[in-house]
C-alpha cells in the first residue's frame, strides 16, 4: 500500500487507485498523513478538516469518516477484528504505515542522495536519484489541508524542497551536458516562473553563455537585478554577481562548474 501527499492525497494497492470518498474524508487522511505514526488527537483533525468553523456535528461526522477509512485501509479486517493501520488511541488517532510507502519520504530521501552526490562532484551519479525524486512530485503536499496550520507548514517546506531538487537536478544535468541549448530552454522557462529564484538565473545564464549566447546570458543576469530590485530593493548575491563579471570578460575557459 501506498500514499501519495504530494499532489492530491490518494492511496494505491498494486499499483491500483482506491477510493477515498468524500473530500473531507479524504481531509481526515491527508491531516493523518502530515505525522504519519503520531497520534492525532480529534480536536486537531477537527480543526484540519474544518479550519474556518466545525458544524455541530463535527464530531460525529469525523467518527463517520475515520470508520470508512478503516474499512477502505484494510478491506480484509474480520468484523471487530483489531485495527491495524488506523488505530485508535489513548492519546488520539494513528496512521501506523511504513515511512517508505508515503512519497514525500521518499522524495526527500532521493533528493538528499542526490545533494549529496552532486556536493561530492559526482553529477552523473546525482542526476538518477533527483530524477526520481522529482517524478514523484504531482502539485503541492496535502492541498486537502492547506488551510490548516500544520498543514501550510508542511507545504511550504515540501515546496522548498522541491525547488531545491529542480535546481540540483539542472545543476547536474548542465554539469554533464555536451549541448547546453535544451537545458537553456528548461532553465529559461523555470527563471520566468521563479523570477526571484537567484539559483535558476545562474543556472540559466550558465546555459546561455556555454552555447555561446552571451548577450542573453547578460540580459537574464539584468532582468533578475530588476526584478529584485523592485520586489525587494535588494541586488544579486554575490555568486550571481561573479558569474556575471565572468560572462562579461568572456571566460569561456573558466571552468564549468
Amino acid at each position: 500500500m501506498n500514499f501519495n501527499v504530494l499532489g492530491p492525497v490518494g492511496v494505491s494497492v498494486h499499483d491500483k487507485q482506491v477510493s477515498l470518498g468524500s473530500a473531507r474524508q479524504r481531509a481526515v487522511l491527508s491531516a493523518l498523513l502530515l505525522t504519519p505514526g503520531q497520534p492525532v488527537t480529534p480536536e486537531q483533525l477537527t480543526e484540519a478538516v474544518w479550519p474556518r468553523r466545525a458544524p455541530d456535528a463535527a464530531m460525529a461526522n469525523l467518527h463517520s469518516y475515520v470508520s470508512n477509512l478503516r474499512r477502505t485501509l484494510e478491506p480484509d479486517r474480520p468484523p471487530r477484528g483489531r485495527d491495524n493501520v488506523l488505530r485508535r488511541e489513548a492519546a488520539g488517532y494513528v496512521l501506523a504505515v511504513e515511512p517508505e510507502s508515503i512519497d514525500a519520504v521518499r522524495f526527500e530521501r532521493l533528493m538528499q542522495e542526490g545533494r549529496r552526490l552532486l556536493v561530492a562532484g559526482m553529477p552523473r551519479k546525482a542526476s538518477r536519484p533527483l530524477e526520481r525524486a522529482l517524478a514523484l512530485w504531482r502539485g503541492g503536499a496535502h492541498p486537502e489541508v492547506s488551510d490548516y496550520t500544520l498543514g501550510a507548514q508542511v507545504a511550504a517546506r515540501f515546496e522548498e524542497l522541491w525547488l531545491l531538487a529542480l535546481e540540483s537536478y539542472w545543476e547536474a544535468e548542465l554539469a554533464e551536458a555536451s549541448d547546453t541549448s535544451v537545458i537553456a530552454a528548461e532553465l529559461s522557462a523555470l527563471s520566468f516562473r521563479f523570477p526571484t529564484r537567484e539559483r535558476f538565473s545562474w543556472l540559466l545564464m550558465k546555459a546561455l553563455w556555454h552555447s555561446d549566447r552571451r548577450a542573453e546570458a547578460i540580459d537574464t543576469y539584468h532582468r533578475t537585478r530588476r526584478t529584485l530590485a523592485d520586489e525587494y530593493g535588494i541586488d544579486p548575491g554575490e555568486q550571481l554577481q561573479k558569474l556575471f563579471r565572468r560572462i562579461l570578460c568572456g571566460d569561456l575557459m573558466t571552468e564549468r562548474r
